[in-house]
């Protein structure tokens, strides 16, 4: 048999009526038992609780690594992107000074048939990595 002490509380009217309202739902023979009874609720809940905390931040680690992971193929993509355009930049504004070009025909005046078989190529390779992308 399990050692009890015994003391004296004051406790608030509200929840001595909670107390005696839950001895008499839950057929206590007094109120030690039933107070021994919500302390033990009380340290079951406050276990799963912390359970459930640990299980979110768990699973709020792997959430926050997946995604930087992604964010972080995503930097690189576009750096490399960002310096193949400023290559091609450089190449054209190079090829422009050595042929001494003060302005050229811009596409919207003229558009060379090269021009749009490229931009149909591109266009073909973009939807192509956009379907196995998707599948």
């Amino acid at each position: 048999m399990q050692t009890k002490h015994q003391f004296r509380a004051r406790v608030k009217n509200i929840n001595y009526d909670y107390l005696e309202d839950y001895q008499i739902v839950n057929d206590y023979s007094n109120i030690g038992e039933t107070l021994d009874a919500i302390l033990e609720e009380h340290k079951e809940l406050k276990k799963n609780n912390w359970n459930l905390h640990y299980i979110a931040h768990s699973v709020a680690n792997v959430v926050n690594e997946s995604i930087s992971n992604e964010l972080n193929r995503i930097r690189l993509g576009t750096n490399n992107t960002d310096r193949n355009t400023q290559v091609i930049i450089e190449l054209v504004q190079g090829f422009m000074q050595m042929e001494n070009l003060e302005h050229i025909p811009t596409t919207d005046i003229y558009k060379p048939t090269f021009l749009t078989a490229t931009e149909s190529v591109i266009q073909d390779r973009i939807t192509h990595q956009k379907q196995r992308k998707h599948s």
